[in-house]
């Protein structure tokens, strides 16, 4: 359901970057793409734990924080094709890395999906005897 939901309140910056982008305006297209993604994860973060913590628990609440190494992987694997590619070609996005960005998307959600139904945070990797 969160994927789904990101995906289409993403799909309005991208048209618009991808306008601004077609005007020659790149500077404004990356600005539009980094603020609006941080906004809505401070936002995304910020209001849920706002009504935890005043209205739900009373203060602060504990938050478990185990295993953050395969999710902190996976955000490596997914944003390094963009810096390489963005390093290699003179500081220019070519035309088919859009293409290949769809694509590392698409496996990442392949991923994140196997992990959420398998319960495995290491998924397609084997858990152990998890019963």
């Amino acid at each position: 359901g969160f994927t789904v939901a990101a995906a289409g309140t993403s799909f309005p910056n991208v048209f618009s970057g991808m306008c601004v982008a077609k005007q020659g305006k790149t500077s404004m297209a990356v600005a539009n793409a980094l603020g609006a993604n941080v906004q809505n994860v401070f936002l995304a973060l910020a209001i849920p734990w706002t009504i935890q913590s005043f209205f739900i628990e009373g203060g602060p609440f504990p938050m478990q924080v185990d295993n953050l190494l395969p999710a902190v992987l996976e955000c490596a694997i997914t944003l390094s094709p963009v810096v390489i590619i963005y390093i290699i070609y003179g500081f220019a996005m070519p035309r088919w890395s859009g293409g290949l960005f769809l694509v590392v998307y698409l496996v990442y959600v392949i991923f994140a999906l196997g992990q959420q139904v398998s319960k495995c945070p290491i998924w397609p990797l084997s858990c152990g005897s998890a019963s």
